[in-house]
């Protein structure tokens, strides 16, 4: 705990520059760069404010959200009580995107105000003339946290505005995805060696080698999708790269990636630090309680701020979960409630499976199962103005990189090598299952269990398009078309910079 604080108080100490959408606007004042750090500790404290930018994804209207409304792992249905009717959300489970989207305009902002920071700083730091040792690392990983903005900005809308020199005053050109791979894949290899190898608790949520080789491996892996050209070999390779590093582990509880004080996981490799105390307004908050929590729950976990009863698990997505899968016990929360000293809350009784019908007419009261798989704070320390926990966000895990490595080892042919991967057993005998049988692991499978594995981590939508699924018909939402694979550019963007053509189809 005291490790995760000095971090938070060093990345947030010198968080006072808001983001912006526009990559060219200077934030930092007109102070000139030579006098705004006077030594290493203020030097370092300005990188900080890149990591900050991450801190935004755990609130409600964000990237992140906006990722788990298309697809099939999550829905808002009108409550009961009448709220939670806002179209935004009914647009993008039924793949009706637009460009007024708030959501969709919140997820850009997360890619493109990060891009912005990282450029800043690149600059502000390149014109001091403070030298110490390691400071090439420290640029290295704010060159790879900018990669990372770029690869989640290119992942969402295709074609997107580039720069990356912060000094240039005009409007960025956009680049297709073709450019950006290219981009994103020499800016991981040319700065990997110079990163930290192994994670220790002073590099504790920063980027380490194991995150720009993860990252390198999501690249390689959508290869196929963004640019037309397999890669899996080289997603196999890069996989291999965080395996061999003897870094991370499986754990052998699966909850332990999750709970309040995670910072012990070793499986978690590049992670969002959240915090009660630092991490609490709208704007950096991971408020995934409130999202989905029914307010008699706060029986249950001894929380003090009223829950807002809105994110819920599709039915059909809580049916991929075999009974024994202790996954599904240790992520949804469904059936008879109980309080904090195990009594039953009368009348309390979550329904898992719900008709598509009241996904537009309104559900029931209980209807739908809530996530629990980031446990809730219940030892009383949350007050009643708090909405962030002391659980951080693994935005990288290793079961991800297991998982995607056993996926480029079956789309080479080389099942039997999948099926003979160890931590893949242990993926799944610590959920209770057996592992897969000599030759038995399809594409299919696997991409039922990367979503029983990751529900909720971000990675769905990617996967669904991957794996073919993303237009297709389910639950609430009918077939859609191929261009619903990337978003519309949001309105406010194109007003912003006349170099910007909106995406086909939009």
């Amino acid at each position: 705990m005291n490790m995760k604080i000095k971090y938070l108080t060093i990345i947030l100490g010198a968080a006072t520059v808001m983001g912006c959408t526009d990559l060219t606007e200077k934030v930092y004042s007109e102070i000139p760069a030579d006098d705004f750090f006077k030594n290493e500790r203020e030097l370092i404290s300005n990188v900080g404010r890149a990591y900050t930018k991450l801190q935004a994804y755990g609130t409600e209207q964000s990237l992140w959200t906006l990722n788990l409304q298309v697809t099939d792992e999550c829905a808002v249905p009108v409550n009961a009580n009448g709220s939670w009717t806002e179209e935004r959300y009914q647009e993008l489970q039924y793949h009706n995107f637009s460009q007024s989207n708030k959501l969709v305009r919140m997820g850009w902002e997360f890619c493109f105000d990060g891009v912005a920071a990282c450029n800043e700083i690149l600059y502000t730091t390149a014109q001091s003339e403070i030298d110490f040792e390691g400071k090439d690392k420290i640029l290295a990983e704010v060159k790879l946290l900018r990669a990372y903005f770029y690869f989640m900005g290119v992942d969402g809308w295709g074609n997107v505005p580039f720069s990356e020199d912060y000094s240039d005053p005009s409007y960025p050109e956009q680049k297709d995805r073709n450019f950006m791979f290219s981009w994103i894949e020499n800016e991981i290899l040319e700065n990997v060696d110079k990163l930290e190898q192994n994670p220790s608790p002073e590099y504790y949520g920063r980027v380490t080698q194991g995150m720009a080789y993860t990252l390198l491996a999501k690249l390689y892996i959508m290869s196929q999708e963004w640019t037309g050209t397999a890669r899996w070999a080289e997603a196999e390779a890069a996989c291999k790269k965080v395996i061999d590093s003897g870094a991370y582990m499986i754990e052998d509880n699966y909850s332990d990636n999750f709970k309040p004080y995670n910072e012990n996981s070793r499986e978690n490799i590049f992670t969002i630090v959240y915090n009660t105390i630092y991490t609490k307004s709208d704007h950096n908050a991971f408020v995934i309680y409130m999202l989905v929590l029914h307010p008699s729950s706060c029986a249950t976990f001894n929380i003090p701020t009223s829950p807002w009863d809105g994110f819920v698990c599709q039915p059909d997505f809580f049916a991929k979960y075999d009974p024994a899968d202790t996954r599904r016990s240790d992520s949804w929360l469904y059936g008879q409630q109980y309080d904090v000293t195990g009594k039953p809350i009368d009348g309390f009784v979550i329904t898992p499976l719900f008709e598509e019908s009241k996904y537009r007419d309104g559900r029931d009261t209980y209807d739908g199962a809530k996530l629990i798989k980031w446990k809730y704070q219940t030892d009383g320390l949350l007050l009643d103005d708090q909405t962030s926990m002391e659980n951080d966000f693994a935005l990288f895990r290793y079961a991800d990189v297991i998982l995607m490595y056993a996926e480029s080892l079956v789309r080479q042919g080389r099942t039997a090598e999948a099926d003979d991967l160890e931590e893949l057993a242990q993926i799944r005998t610590r959920a209770g299952l057996a592992p897969y049988p000599a030759g038995e692991l399809t594409l299919e499978e696997l991409y039922d269990e990367r979503g029983r594995e990751l529900a909720w981590e971000g990675w769905r939508r990617q996967d669904m398009i991957r794996f073919g699924k993303f237009n297709d018909p389910w639950w609430a939402k009918k077939a859609s078309a191929q261009n619903k694979k990337i978003y519309p550019i949001p309105r406010e963007a194109l007003a912003s910079n006349p170099n910007l053509v909106q995406n086909p189809g939009y």
